[in-house]
């Protein structure tokens, strides 16, 4: 599932309801793999994923309420200096899937889910 939020207070209260399962949220930026979705259709998160640009103050406001409502939700921070480290000379698509799929493999575990899920499993 992607949601994605372009500000922090979107991103405060969109995810937190999403993860705790309210598939009534659609992102307030139009874009999604739920966004144009009825709610019958959409799943529910299991993975947060951050990029290097977020800040870590925001990682963390953003983590702790998503945690709060949704304990099993698997916070995932990509930084620059992973990226950089795996190979990456700036934004490189390659070096930061491969960093993603082996966070995502470890945290979620070989990709199973990965996409969602909409029941309680």
């Amino acid at each position: 599932v992607t949601h994605i939020c372009l500000t922090l207070s979107a991103a405060e209260s969109e995810l937190p309801a999403l993860f705790a399962g309210s598939l009534e949220t659609t992102p307030s930026s139009g874009l999604g793999s739920n966004a144009n979705l009825p709610p019958t259709q959409r799943k529910i998160p299991q993975a947060l994923i951050f990029g290097g640009g977020v800040p870590e103050e925001q990682v963390k406001s953003i983590t702790e309420a998503v945690l709060a409502k949704a304990p099993s939700a698997k916070p995932i921070h990509i930084t620059r200096d992973q990226i950089v480290n795996a190979g990456g000379q700036g934004p490189n698509p390659d070096v930061i899937a491969r960093v993603l799929k082996a966070k995502l493999d470890e945290e979620v575990g070989n990709g199973n889910g990965i996409g969602g899920s909409d029941d309680s499993e």
